[in-house]
């Protein structure tokens, strides 16, 4: 009896398998540009459950490994404050940058928007590709 029931269960699955119809090829894309894959990071301190208040000083670190293969261009620091756009703190130019190691810059800025503010500082690495590297530090209010 159990070798009709495994004879049985073969010839379901070979009927199944045999029944399946392959997919249809997929729509052709187009390249638009590439990106960099750079390891980039932006930190943000002192950001706790009390800070930083209006009048605070932040430092901001932004760190970034200038690869050889893609080097870097210029390094930006951007500022938004609530839903709005982003507006630039301060440009570095990067170009002429060592390969092979990790560069850090360091800004010192001033809190001046009121409590409740929620800010967003914002990473933007250009390097010799079309479309920079984006890293954000997740928003926190002003307390």
């Amino acid at each position: 009896m159990k070798s009709y029931i495994r004879l049985f269960t073969l010839f379901v699955f070979a009927a199944t398998v045999g029944a399946c119809e392959k997919n249809a090829v997929g729509p052709s894309y187009e390249k638009i540009g590439t990106s960099t894959s750079t390891n980039a990071f932006i930190t943000v301190s002192p950001v706790s459950a009390t800070a930083p208040t209006t009048d605070t000083e932040l430092t901001i670190t932004l760190r970034y490994v200038n690869v050889a293969s893609d080097p870097a261009k210029s390094l930006v620091l951007k500022l938004r404050e609530g839903n709005g756009d982003f507006t630039t703190i301060q440009t570095f130019d990067e170009s002429n940058q060592s390969t092979g190691v990790e560069h850090t810059r360091t800004v010192n800025y001033t809190v001046t928007q009121p409590a409740g503010t929620s800010l967003t500082f914002r990473l933007e690495l250009t390097t010799q590709v079309e479309f920079p590297k984006l890293v954000d530090r997740a928003a926190f209010p002003v307390r």
